[in-house]
């Protein structure tokens, strides 16, 4: 992606790519848009999650969540992979981050 640190590589997983395909065209873009801002700056891009997501970070694309974390490979290659995008709906079955615990069996939130 344009304007990425050459020591990160940005990916989107497979979950992730199929959770951003359910979106609207539009988010689609939008969210697009905001992952090149993680793989510019994965280190200060978005925030911290909290238990039982204390491994990922979050970060906002308007009403909707993309869930990431830092990996660095066996051979050192450090990566920001995307593994989820949904809408944020507190209290919700449908919320991005309800839904991911429940995709990956984590505990509830």
């Amino acid at each position: 992606m344009k304007g990425m640190n050459p020591e990160w590589k940005l990916v989107v997983s497979r979950t992730g790519v199929e959770s951003l395909l359910e979106l609207p065209a539009k988010i689609q873009k939008q969210a697009v848009r905001k992952m090149a801002t993680i793989g510019a700056a994965p280190s200060s891009a978005g925030y911290p999650l909290r238990r039982p997501l204390q491994s990922f970070c979050g970060i906002h694309s308007g009403r909707y969540r993309i869930i990431w974390r830092l990996l660095t490979l066996e051979s050192g290659e450090q990566v920001a992979e995307v593994v989820y995008v949904g809408i944020r709906s507190a209290g919700d079955e449908s919320d991005a981050y309800a839904e991911f615990a429940r995709l990956f069996g984590l505990p509830g939130l």
